[in-house]
């Protein structure tokens, strides 16, 4: 997932938490917690380090010199 998808993902649960507590049928603290929690999933390292198997590789051929014997 990319980066700025994963920050669209935080403001749309932010948004939801905070319209969820405004209406009554979540506390502060559990709102809070909830904010808090969204935070740290939200830096946590996500596939940063998985290849694209589309991504192109190249590999350097090794290559002995003519006539060296």
């Amino acid at each position: 997932m990319t980066t700025w998808m994963r920050g669209v993902l935080w403001l749309v649960w932010l948004a939801a938490t905070s319209w969820v507590w405004h209406v009554g049928a979540l506390g502060t603290g559990a709102a809070l917690a909830a904010y808090l929690l969204s935070g740290l999933l939200l830096v946590w390292p996500g596939a940063a380090g998985r290849r694209r198997r589309s991504e192109l590789q190249y590999v350097e051929m090794g290559k002995e010199p003519v006539g060296s014997l």
